[in-house]
């Protein structure tokens, strides 16, 4: 899930707590299978007054601190369940972004063995710490089935909420045999030119009529069912009839199938690993590796199978550089004042770090501007720098054992697409290097 707001409204959720060196090899990180809800009983929540904080007064101390620290995903399930319970008993008592909330985290609880399988799965293929990749699922979706929703244009679905060329290069992966099993065209091209996202509006436009008083975060493929090229082809780019079929079936496709949990999970892995191995510095790619003998220490159901560190920064930056663009790695470098390519060994907190602070503000262009190593100007919004810093801090925040905390987001005032603050507007936008390096900027 992309959307600011709500992003705002998730980390708001989350516990928080003072901050203690990390060993970033054995970081406090949780195993996979502790994220995912394990479908526990509920406590009856039915008498309390806070459904999102107080406990029935008949529980103990002790089973309250079992479920505050070993049910903890459990704990978030039960208590969503409360909240929709009383919104269908009294329409009215919660807003439309709590609701929307409560039923991705109901909705996390759902199918959680298929998706366990999938991301320990797509971590062994793709070499991804797993923590790296269900951080980031945690961060879009809550690990929820959503539906297609606009998403600023993005027209983004599923659990690793991607977009139809995104899910393109997955499919385009796969052998001919196993994508005509989905409906997939056997040479169609991702570029933005044959497949821009907003050509799944027209479907989106007919399936969200038939929904009636759910929202489109609840959409299903059956909503996609009996869509005609006739009905959608006048919203397509110009193209030639067959190109036109093409694309139809490419659509087709991705509505019906972008919700499967096992295809989601895996193209999200494959994407991120492009970014990993095409845009992220080589320094960053070969830090932060366990060296013959070591790995992560924790024993979770299954051994922990990737060479990099649970909270790898290379892996980061990538997932960075999904959530706003690939001139992330380049914001680091000016930060950093990186020349050569030499960037210097960093951990998740530098990360953070560059991010929030990197690059100056311009009173002219509104915009945070930097240079590439090659004197290039470049510029991303505020508002951009400031949400991908917090992304990152909540990829970690999700995966963080419960009372732990190992990143939090540095922004002094809310990220607003209108507003830059003035203690931003303040900073030089790089980092002022010592021998005693990487201590945190102060702006």
């Amino acid at each position: 899930m992309k959307n600011a707001l709500l992003l705002t409204l998730l980390l708001s959720l989350l516990p928080t707590a003072m901050f203690a060196a990390t060993s970033w090899d054995n970081p406090d990180v949780l195993c996979p299978e502790d994220v995912l809800p394990k479908g526990l009983e509920c406590p009856d929540f039915s008498g309390v007054e806070d459904p999102y904080s107080d406990f029935p007064g008949e529980m103990s101390h002790e089973e309250i601190l079992d479920w505050k620290t070993n049910k903890v995903a459990d704990l978030r399930v039960c208590r969503n369940k409360e909240v929709l319970r009383r919104e269908e008993i009294k329409k009215g008592s919660y807003s439309a972004a709590t609701l929307e909330l409560a039923w991705m985290t109901v909705d996390s609880g759902n199918q959680v063995a298929e998706k366990l399988t999938a991301i320990q799965n797509a971590s062994i293929k793709y070499e991804i710490p797993p923590q790296v990749l269900i951080g980031a699922m945690k961060q879009e979706s809550l690990l929820a089935a959503l539906g297609i929703s606009p998403d600023g244009g993005n027209y983004s679905c599923g659990m690793s909420q991607l977009n139809i060329q995104e899910w393109c290069q997955g499919m385009n992966a796969l052998s001919n045999e196993v994508k005509a099993t989905y409906g997939w065209p056997s040479n169609i091209n991702c570029n933005s030119d044959v497949l821009p996202t907003s050509i799944v509006k027209p479907f989106y436009d007919i399936a969200i009529k038939k929904l009636g008083s759910r929202h489109d975060y609840q959409l299903t493929a059956k909503e996609f069912k009996g869509i005609t090229l006739e009905q959608v082809k006048a919203d397509f780019p110009v193209g030639a009839s067959d190109l036109q079929t093409k694309r139809f079936k490419a659509v087709s496709s991705f509505v019906k199938n972008c919700q499967n949990i096992s295809l989601s999970v895996n193209f999200k892995a494959q994407t991120l690993r492009n970014l990993f191995n095409n845009l992220v510095p080589e320094k960053l790619k070969k830090d932060e590796l366990y060296s013959e003998g070591k790995t992560f220490s924790k024993a979770c159901q299954k051994p922990y199978s990737s060479k990099y560190y649970p909270l790898h920064t290379g892996w980061l930056m990538a997932v960075a550089m999904y959530n706003a663009g690939p001139l992330q790695p380049k914001l680091v470098g000016y930060y950093y004042q990186v020349k050569n390519n030499n960037f210097p060994s960093m951990n998740p907190l530098n990360l953070i770090e560059a991010l929030h602070w990197g690059g100056k503000y311009s009173e002219k262009s509104d915009n945070i501007v930097f240079k590439d190593q090659d004197g290039h100007r470049l510029s991303q919004s505020w508002f951009k720098s400031c949400i991908v810093q917090r992304h990152v801090a909540g990829v970690i925040k999700y995966v963080t054992a419960p009372g732990k905390e190992i990143a939090k987001s540095l922004e002094q005032a809310p990220c607003s697409p209108n507003e830059v603050p003035e203690y931003r507007k303040l900073s030089s936008g790089v980092k002022k290097l010592n021998k005693q390096s990487f201590r945190p900027h102060r702006g």
